[in-house]
């Protein structure tokens, strides 16, 4: 059994050797840039969504605000594979070199249904992410979760080098969720240690993300590894996460769930993992990671979605993904829990 506590060693801001830092102060960094740092700290997100939801003209406000952002953020663009962590695996591309996963029927989000909540729990692949769906959740509003965070990671992607430069891209990342209807906590972030010689990520990810999961989600969360890990080497969902989760000896992914509210307030418990290290990573999940020489860091917050604001934005956010959706995002099934 894998040992994994948590320190208090700050996340690093930029590319720094791959020893581990020595502890320090713990530091509470907001995403927000410095302008903005005088607005309140969201410490209730889902009390922050009811005052928001009480005041149609911030709604108003919010939604031109939000349809600007998004016509004016730079995402890459399909030829500009020069940006880091831009790896994606087109659809036609998977199809040309016979890659698994594409055959109809093998990828449950094709049964989704809009307007009906699902009737078993989801996993899914979405660049460096891997959420879980709780039963119930409208299929609208798993798909709103998929392609905002898809965005968000695109953004980030175009504003910072996501593996050599995590906290700036994760602070991004938050801000553009933000600009396009969620209710975004300040990030903390924090450093993790294995008292072990080596350790498999997928432990060290189920420690923290115990934190804020409840054993159902927890269980959610390891069916998908174990979904993941299930895939055939050439599957297009497996590439597409090894591919966008880690560059050699340094990575950035996240491990998220997702569930509805009776009342119908939709919330994102995110968890995301920085790493550096001086080996050549394969399947980041299952790695074996020498201690001595690693240095991981993680931060894990709940968002929770305005959909009264998506609702308007939604189309124009599908217009700026275009079919990227396709080429980033594929369902995974999930066994019993």
């Amino acid at each position: 059994m894998t040992t994994i506590s948590e320190t208090s060693t700050p996340a690093t801001t930029d590319s720094q050797t791959s020893a581990p830092t020595s502890a320090a102060p713990a530091q509470r960094r907001s995403y927000l840039p410095a302008k903005s740092t005088d607005r309140r700290p969201v410490t209730d997100p889902e009390a922050t969504l009811r005052e928001q939801l009480d005041d149609q003209r911030y709604l108003d406000m919010r939604t031109d605000m939000g349809l600007q952002y998004v016509d004016g953020l730079r995402i890459p663009s399909y030829g500009d594979m020069s940006v880091p962590g831009y790896r994606m695996v087109p659809v036609n591309v998977a199809r040309e070199y016979g890659l698994a996963g594409l055959t109809e029927g093998e990828d449950p989000l094709e049964e989704i249904e809009i307007d009906e909540p699902t009737t078993e729990p989801v996993g899914a692949v979405d660049g460096n992410s891997v959420p879980t769906f709780v039963e119930g959740i409208r299929g609208q509003h798993l798909f709103d979760i998929l392609n905002a965070t898809l965005l968000a990671q695109l953004a980030a992607n175009a504003k910072f080098d996501r593996e050599q430069d995590p906290i700036n891209w994760t602070r991004f990342y938050g801000k553009v969720l933000e600009n396009v209807g969620f209710v975004v906590p300040e990030f903390s972030f924090f450093g993790l240690r294995s008292k072990d010689a080596r350790f498999s990520m997928d432990q060290a990810v189920l420690k923290v993300i115990a934190a804020i999961l409840t054993p159902t989600q927890v269980e959610l969360a390891k069916a998908s590894f174990d979904a993941l890990q299930s895939l055939r080497s050439d599957d297009r969902r497996l590439q597409i996460f090894r591919r966008n989760s880690s560059d050699n000896r340094s990575g950035n992914f996240q491990i998220s769930s997702v569930g509805e509210s009776s009342a119908g307030i939709v919330s994102l418990k995110l968890n995301a993992f920085f790493f550096k290290t001086d080996e050549q990573v394969t399947d980041v999940l299952w790695f074996k990671f020498r201690s001595a020489s690693t240095t991981l860091q993680a931060t894990r917050t709940t968002l929770v979605l305005n959909d009264q604001v998506y609702d308007r934005l939604r189309q124009s956010i599908l217009d700026k993904l275009g079919n990227r959706g396709l080429n980033f995002i594929g369902g995974l099934e999930l066994s019993d829990v």
